[in-house]
């Protein structure tokens, strides 16, 4: 065939198409009908789609669709459908039932009670159908009251209707009228055998009501030979298979309905659960964040979210996700007694019992729920109702080896660790789990009784063979006993049992850096990347080993980016990348790395408020406020968002909102001494020292034997240049804590009061007292050199280096004094202090002054140069520039320094001796 005659055949097919025009909408939406007859579901939903193709405006597809999608497995799809078909003014009985139907697949509960409690339909069997979805809701939201009397208007409106006999038998089994409900279900499906709600319900009652497992399995099977797609009855089979512990056939159960509808909430649900009871927490966060991103509100998916922050020890996200459930479903005992142990991990006891107390004020309380609240009340100190609280729990659950070990622990708290331990040997004897073991090894710690830690150890290992956990504790203990080769040897016996056990990996390392062998621990982290190239630990053992071993700051920010982006989805790599460079001071480089850590974590409120603080390093004051607002409202009971929303007001100028914050922090948290400082410190901005002194002086006497108060006094009284006041509160808060904070505050007061005697004998003292205060040294140093005593402040930052040898800044300020004393061998301290802290101007001005001294004037220029340009806005250092200009006789670059340093008139305050260097050239 030619090509223009195929061409011309194409065309003639193509205009043959068009003039029949195919299936017209109607053929196509009655082939649909057709397949839905046929239950297949699948290809109904093709032709469907097809005629919308041709007609968008179709309600009737609209509505197929939606119909056709909810039996397919998809209800989210179909809930877009369903309500374009109401758009379309589909009528409201034969959509609004459907829609309710999706809504529940998708954990719409809430929304089904407030849209559809109070509806009726013209058409009976439609209301009962609504009705019956309503009642559904009302019973997953632990609302049985309310579920019987939707159940109720579902049989009034259609007794004889087989979804509300089947909703009254289900009414039935909530009333543990079990037999009743298995008469009624049995009556139904003697008719309709095939009938897919009564049989999944058959399963329901038999499982949970009458505990016949065999049988319940049996009804559930016999709904899969009837509809071999039901997703209820697989769904039912996956979770008595989990329960019964049977993981291997549960996950041939989940390929089946994986097959059937891989994309259905159900189908993920179930998928998420297995990467959980396999211990693999993130791979949960994976999915349970796509099924939320779907379904926002469903209580499940953020139940099983929270558990997987909680296992992974995200106890801030933890609480985000278990809150948003219970908001949900009040009724969910499982998501309130791990939010409970996320508030007890957070040292919040009165959370806990908050969260309990519905629990606790009903007829029947559980042994878990008395446990932990009885481990609440003994972090209140409440001794009798932690006691009462424990014993109601060993009644109800005598054989909860969770609820004894709490008990026992509870005992310890409280000193009596003779009945504790006891208690705990007992436990751990009679237990296959390892939590009193843990327990046990801890409090034999906490004695110092290193034989009773190791008999527990080995009791745990008999419970463990071969696991690595035994044999690292046992390494520590023996650390603990200075036996390092009896520690590395266990923590090789760790390894061996799990070659990639990171903290016996971390223990090898530390020993091997202690014995001055850094090549060997950076061998050991390296070797595990090589394995793992995604093991973020690795990566941030190796930076703090750089930290520790003198590597460049350049490198060290290298291994944390390197750890980021081997695991981008871990908040730890980022939180420590963020952290590091905000206490370097680099504001920007900190609010980059927050601002990629929260695009990879948008939901984690640990990097939300790492993106806060270093959108205030970074000067964002406004931006600021936003993120610390957000935080507030996500997490309202936590004072510490207020305070630094505080700080983000301060920073746009808002003090009045910063005072309001910090109030809302107080309410919160009313001994909050962050809190507290933050108002005193606003009084001063405000020139309210009285104020000031008002609080510091409510603080004191809330709390007499802190430090803070007083300590704050003495600023409110330096703030006013009351200088003996100032010394007499310093003074106070140096009795109440010895910090040297508090010293350096108490010495400077009392050189400010003219009272040099009693500043130098105060700082003899506490050197005397403090010989190892190197940061008291360091401001000695600071004092000598501001008053030009440069062989005294040379003293006292040597003093600094006799502590801290690398220390760059203390080695910068020697060096930088040997030169203005004329003294040799500053260079190689100037070249170790830049080594250290590369690229900062004032050490490379320091490096350039040595290097001169050296005769090394070319090099000193350059330096210099590097100099201006990290500081371009100290002037002083383009007037140094300019002199090593003129030594080196390169009088016009000198004199083009000279005349931009003259153009800044009034602003440098050193224009007579550029006009001197001025007439010279």
């Amino acid at each position: 065939m030619t090509p223009r005659l195929a061409a011309t055949c194409l065309a003639i097919a193509a205009l043959t198409l068009v003039g029949c025009g195919g299936e017209s909408e109607k053929d196509l939406i009655a082939s649909a009908k057709t397949f839905i007859d046929k239950k297949d579901g699948k290809a109904a939903v093709i032709q469907l789609k097809n005629a919308l193709q041709k007609n968008p405006q179709s309600t009737e597809a609209r509505l197929l669709l939606g119909k056709a999608l909810l039996e397919s497995g998809d209800p989210v799809a179909a809930a877009v459908e369903l309500r374009k078909a109401q758009e379309l003014q589909a009528p409201d009985e034969q959509v609004i039932p459907e829609l309710a139907r999706a809504m529940l697949a998708l954990g719409e509960e809430a929304k089904i009670i407030v849209q559809y409690t109070n509806m009726r339909l013209k058409d009976d069997t439609a209301t009962a159908d609504l009705q019956t979805s309503v009642a559904t809701a009302y019973a997953v939201q632990g609302d049985p009251t309310k579920a019987r009397e939707a159940a109720a208007l579902a049989l009034q409106a259609k007794p004889q209707y087989a979804p509300a006999m089947i909703l009254q038998a289900r009414m039935k089994a909530v009333e543990q009228d079990f037999d009743g409900a298995l008469a009624l279900l049995n009556e139904i499906l003697a008719k309709e055998p095939g009938n897919e709600r009564a049989g999944v319900l058959k399963g329901e009652v038999l499982a949970n009501g009458k505990k016949d497992v065999p049988g319940a399995l049996e009804a559930y099977r016999k709904v899969l030979a009837a509809n071999p797609k039901s997703l209820s009855a697989n769904t039912s089979i996956i979770t008595i298979l989990f329960e019964q512990g049977k993981a291997v056939e549960a996950k041939a159960q989940f390929d089946e309905l994986k097959k059937l509808a891989p994309n259905h909430p159900e189908t993920l649900f179930f998928e998420a659960q297995i990467a959980f009871a396999d211990k693999d927490y993130k791979r949960t966060r994976e999915i349970t964040d796509r099924m939320l991103k779907m379904m926002p509100d469903n209580v499940r998916v953020l139940e099983l979210a929270g558990a997987a922050e909680f296992r992974m020890k995200q106890y801030t996200q933890a609480e985000f996700f278990l809150g948003r459930a219970l908001k949900g479903a009040p009724g969910l005992l499982r998501a309130r007694h791990l939010l409970a142990q996320t508030y007890l991990r957070g040292n919040q006891p009165n959370k806990v019992i908050e969260v309990l107390q519905p629990v606790l004020e009903s007829k029947s309380v559980d042994g878990t729920t008395l446990a932990l609240a009885g481990e609440a009340w003994v972090q209140m100190g409440e001794t009798k109702k932690s006691d009462a609280a424990f014993q109601a729990a060993a009644k109800a659950a005598p054989n909860d080896a969770r609820v004894r070990t709490s008990a026992a622990m509870a005992q310890l708290a409280r000193g009596n660790s003779g009945v504790a331990i006891a208690e705990l040997e007992s436990i751990a004897s009679g237990d296959k789990g390892a939590r009193a073991d843990l327990a046990l090894i801890s409090a034999r710690l906490a004695q110092n009784d290193i034989p009773g830690v190791m008999k527990a150890i080995d009791g745990l290992e008999r419970k463990m063979p071969e696991a690595p956990l035994p044999h690292n504790l046992r390494g520590r203990v023996l650390l603990l006993k200075r036996d390092i080769p009896g520690a590395t040897k266990s923590f090789e016996v760790a390894l061996s049992k799990d070659a990639s056990y990171f903290p016996a990996i971390a223990s090898l390392a530390a020993i091997e850096l202690a014995g001055g062998k850094p090549e060997l621990a950076r061998k050991r982290f390296e070797d595990v990347i090589q394995a793992q190239p995604k093991n973020f630990q690795a990566y941030l053992a190796l930076a703090e080993l750089s930290a520790r071993t003198g590597g460049s700051p350049a490198e060290v920010v290298k291994l944390m980016r390197d750890a980021v982006r081997a695991d981008p989805g871990q908040p730890t790599p980022h939180l420590v990348l963020i952290g590091h460079l905000l206490s370097a001071g680099e504001g920007k480089s900190a609010l980059e790395a927050a601002q990629a850590a929260t695009a990879a974590l948008p939901n984690d409120l640990a990097v939300m408020d790492a993106l806060g603080r270093a959108q205030l390093a970074a000067g964002e004051g406004n931006q600021a406020v936003t993120t610390f607002k957000k935080l507030a409202a996500l997490q309202p009971t936590n004072p510490m968002h207020q305070v630094r929303l505080a700080d983000a007001h301060v920073a746009a100028k808002d003090n009045e909102n910063a005072a309001r914050a910090l109030r809302r922090a107080l309410e919160i948290k009313p001994d909050l001494v962050a809190a507290q400082r933050g108002l005193v410190a606003l009084a001063l901005i405000d020139k309210r020292p009285q104020d000031g002194l008002t609080l510091a002086r409510a603080m004191q006497k809330n709390n007499p034997k802190d430090a803070m108060g007083y300590s704050l006094e003495g600023d409110v009284e330096a703030s006013r240049r009351n200088w003996d006041g100032a010394v007499a509160g310093y003074r106070n808060a140096l009795q109440r804590a010895g910090t040297t904070d508090n010293a350096v505050k108490l010495h400077s007061a009392l050189r400010r009061a003219d009272k040099n005697a009693d500043a130098a004998k105060m700082a003899a003292d506490w050197s005397k007292a403090n010989p190892k205060d190197a940061g008291f040294r360091y401001y000695l140093g600071d004092v000598a050199l501001a008053t030009s005593d440069w062989a005294g402040a040379e003293a006292h930052y040597r003093g600094v280096l006799e502590l801290q040898p690398k220390n760059p800044l203390a080695l910068n300020n020697v060096a930088w004094l040997m030169v203005k004393q004329g003294k040799p061998g500053a260079l190689p301290l100037a070249e170790k202090a830049n080594e250290m802290l590369p690229d900062r101007g004032p050490l490379l001005d320091t490096l350039a002054g040595a290097q001169a001294a050296e005769n090394q004037l070319p090099k000193a220029i350059e330096t210099q140069l590097k100099a201006v340009a990290r500081s371009p806005n100290d002037p002083s250092m383009k007037l140094t520039l300019a002199k090593y200009y003129v030594k080196s006789g390169d009088k016009a670059r000198a004199k083009i320094e000279l005349e931009a340093l003259a153009k800044m008139g009034d602003k440098f305050a050193g224009q007579a001796e550029v006009a001197s260097m001025m007439k010279s050239l």
